[in-house]
C-alpha cells in the first residue's frame, strides 16, 4: 500500500514474497537501513550491508544469525540505526533481513514475533514504539486481526504520547465505517472527463459496483490492473461495473495513461490534488493508502475492503463470487 500521508509510510507486502517486497521497497523510494547507495569495492551489486555484515540473496542462515546476534530483539544497535538514520529506517531493517532469513510461507510469523518481542522487551522506550508501529502495520497488511488489535492496544496504551500512537490512531483505530456489512457513504465525485458533472451513489443503485483509488503512480495500483479488466471483460455490465478514482494525480496524467498503458474502459472520478475535496474523500471513505477498493452490492452494503498490494487477485475474486454466485464475501481487512 502506497502512503498518503506526508509523514508515514505503511509497510504493506503480500504474503511477503520476493515480487511483494521489491514492490515494498520500490515504493518506499529511499535507502534502507544499514544499506550502503551503490556497492562497495569489490562488493557484488547484490550484496546489501546490515549493521555491518555483508548479505546476499542466498545468505539466509547469516540473516538468521545477525537477528539473533547484532540484531536481536534487545540490541542497543537498534537505537544506534534509529539516531544514525532517523525515524521509520528500524522496521524497514527488519523487512529487509527477515526477506533473506525466512522462507515465504513463515516469514509474516516470523516477522510479527520479532516485532512483538522488539516492541516489549527493547530497553529503549522509542524504538519499542517503533517496532510495535511496525507490527501493526505489518499485522494490517497481512489481515491478521488479532494480532493487528493487540499490537494497536499496546502501543497506543504503553506510548500513549508517542509519534507512532498519534499515527497509529490516525491510521488503524477501530470502528471504520468502511467495513463490510455497513452501509457506502453518500459522496459527489466530479467526473474525470467533465469536472462540472458528478457521480453519486445513486447513480448505482441496483448494480455491484466497486469504487477503485488508484493513481498513476501508485506501483501496487498498476500491479493490479490485469484483475480489474479481468473482472470488467467477464462481469461487466447492467450487473456490475467499476467507478475509478484517481488520487493525487492529474487529469493529463491520467489520460496518457489510459491511452498509452491500460485502457480502464469503465468509469472514471477525478479528485483534485491537494483540494479540500481529496481531504474529504480520504476521511469518508477511510483511505489511508493506495490501492483501496470498495465492493458494493446492490443495495448499496459494503461487500468487501481491499486495501495494498495484492488486492486486485482478491478484489477479482471477491467479485466473481458476488456477481456470479450471488454471496458477498467477506471482509479481507484494512
Amino acid at each position: 500500500m502506497i502512503d498518503l500521508s506526508l509523514d508515514s509510510r505503511p509497510l504493506s507486502t503480500d504474503a511477503f514474497g520476493p515480487t511483494a517486497l521489491f514492490v515494498l521497497l520500490f515504493a518506499v523510494g529511499t535507502p534502507l537501513l544499514g544499506t550502503t547507495p551503490r556497492p562497495a569495492l569489490g562488493q557484488s551489486p547484490d550484496t546489501m550491508r546490515v549493521a555491518g555484515t555483508p548479505l546476499t540473496s542466498s545468505d539466509s542462515a547469516a540473516a538468521r544469525r545477525l537477528l539473533r546476534a547484532d540484531l536481536r530483539p534487545t540490541s542497543p544497535r537498534w537505537t544506534k540505526i534509529r539516531e544514525s538514520e532517523g525515524r521509520g529506517r528500524v522496521a524497514k531493517t527488519v523487512f529487509r533481513v527477515t526477506r533473506l532469513a525466512y522462507p515465504a510461507d513463515v516469514r509474516a510469523d516470523s516477522m510479527l514475533a520479532f516485532f512483538r518481542d522488539a516492541g516489549t522487551r527493547h530497553p529503549d522506550p522509542s524504538i519499542q514504539a517503533e517496532f510495535l508501529f511496525g507490527g501493526l502495520q505489518l499485522a494490517a497488511s497481512a489481515e491478521r486481526k488479532a494480532a493487528q488489535e493487540q499490537l494497536y492496544e499496546r502501543l497506543v496504551s504503553d506510548h500513549e504520547g508517542s509519534h507512532y500512537a498519534e499515527q497509529a490512531r490516525r491510521l488503524y483505530a477501530p470502528g471504520s465505517q468502511i467495513e463490510a456489512g455497513n452501509s457506502l457513504p453518500s459522496f459527489q465525485l466530479p467526473k474525470l472527463s467533465d469536472s462540472t458533472a458528478t457521480f453519486a451513489k445513486s447513480d448505482f443503485e441496483d448494480q455491484t459496483v466497486l469504487i477503485d483509488f488508484w493513481g498513476t503512480w501508485c506501483g501496487p495500483c498498476i500491479q493490479a490492473m490485469p484483475h480489474l479488466h479481468e473482472a470488467y471483460r467477464t462481469h461487466g455490465g447492467e450487473d456490475f461495473t467499476i467507478l475509478s478514482v484517481a488520487l493525487r494525480d492529474t487529469r493529463e496524467a491520467v489520460q496518457t495513461f489510459r491511452a498509452q498503458k491500460w485502457e480502464m474502459p469503465w468509469h472514471h472520478a477525478f479528485v483534485p490534488k491537494g483540494s479540500d475535496l481529496q481531504k474529504t474523500v480520504r476521511g469518508r471513505f477511510d483511505i489511508t493508502g493506495l490501492p483501496a477498493a470498495i465492493l458494493v452490492g446492490p443495495e448499496g452494503q459494503i461487500l468487501q475492503v481491499s486495501r495494498g498490494v495484492g488486492s486486485g487477485e482478491k478484489v477479482l475474486q471477491a467479485i466473481r463470487k458476488a456477481v456470479a454466485s450471488g454471496r458477498a464475501p467477506e471482509n479481507t481487512g484494512r
